[in-house]
């Protein structure tokens, strides 16, 4: 046996990275309105578990319920997996306004792992280092 063949790379196919989280999911269908939970979610889609029929293919209109805020969303549904009484599905998202997606933007960078100084932050400190400036400046020139 060739140690080679032997031996397959996987490599990551995503383009963004998948948060696992359960956000309550609102959609509109048939009729009535539908609860579903995301299972995880990315920049380019997400995975939802749901207690109704889902096909590949379809088109879904819906609300994500994170952080307490309601995010507009539209999708095409990937791939379907049946379980007993549940379906597990995985969507891309199709373009919807700039506003949504500011919002899905915000609420993904809340999930991400690294840390981002929030703006005031920065001018506090850029205030500091500029007062300190002014009064090194200050200090220079009284005793010239």
């Amino acid at each position: 046996m060739n140690s080679k063949n032997a031996y397959t790379e996987v490599t990551e196919k995503r383009k963004f990275p998948r948060f696992p989280v359960s956000n309550t999911v609102f959609c509109f269908r048939y009729g009535r309105h539908i609860t579903m939970r995301t299972q995880n979610i990315s920049f380019g889609g997400l995975r939802l578990e749901a207690n109704l029929d889902l096909r590949a293919g379809e088109s879904l209109d819906f609300n994500i319920l994170a952080n307490g805020i309601r995010i507009h969303c539209k999708g095409k549904i990937l791939a379907v997996e049946d379980l007993k009484n549940k379906v597990h599905a995985r969507l891309s998202f199709t373009p919807t306004s700039d506003s949504e997606y500011m919002k899905l933007s915000h609420y993904l960078d809340t999930l991400s792992p690294r840390k981002r100084i929030p703006f005031e932050k920065v001018i506090i400190v850029g205030l500091f280092f500029l007062s300190a400036y002014v009064g090194y400046l200050i200090i220079c020139a009284y005793f010239r």
